[in-house]
């Protein structure tokens, strides 16, 4: 939550998936972006999915933006009807990531990106619904965005750039112009 906020320059309000009809209480907190974030459960299990089917409800009723990061990339993808894989391992430390498609969310970042992974799961596929941004050695899918809605999903994490490593903090202040600007 803090890396959020110092990414976004803003406060974060937090709401639990478990919370009682998830939805309204979204809708009612009056979002400017709704951000999933990451989670140690394995969306490759059916119980899982159970689990999470508001967070999933959340994503295709959604008439707000929305940034999955992570496995909340992972709920995005599962949502649509992307498949899951298990790496069987976890997947740390800062990757390579190659642009595949150019688009606002990359705007004044190099072809290549080095951001922070933290994942065991990956979507095998890019849900119909969705255009392939980004992708990596280790995760075909990296980065995803609706086609007509303001829907963005990326494996990595953003939140957590350093000076070091700063593109995940553009990618993010990037998708806030986008949504100041529409």
């Amino acid at each position: 939550m803090q890396n959020i906020e110092k990414s976004t320059g803003q406060s974060v309000e937090k709401i639990d998936y478990k919370e009682s009809d998830l939805y309204s209480k979204v809708v009612g907190s009056g979002p400017d972006l709704v951000i999933l974030t990451g989670s140690s459960s394995l969306l490759s299990k059916p119980r899982t999915q159970e689990l999470f089917r508001p967070e999933m409800e959340l994503v295709l009723r959604a008439e707000f933006p929305i940034l999955g990061i992570c496995y909340g990339h992972q709920i995005i993808g599962s949502a649509f009807g992307a498949p899951m894989r298990d790496l069987g391992q976890m997947l740390r430390g800062y990757e390579k990531v190659s642009i595949v498609r150019k688009h606002p969310l990359f705007e004044g970042l190099p072809s290549e990106l080095m951001v922070a992974e933290s994942h065991r799961q990956e979507l095998t596929k890019v849900p119909d619904e969705f255009q392939h941004l980004a992708q990596s050695t280790t995760s075909k899918v990296e980065a995803i965005v609706h086609r007509s809605r303001p829907i963005y999903g990326v494996q990595f994490h953003p939140e957590r750039s350093t000076d070091d490593h700063p593109h995940g903090r553009i990618i993010i202040q990037n998708l806030l112009k986008q949504i100041r600007a529409s």
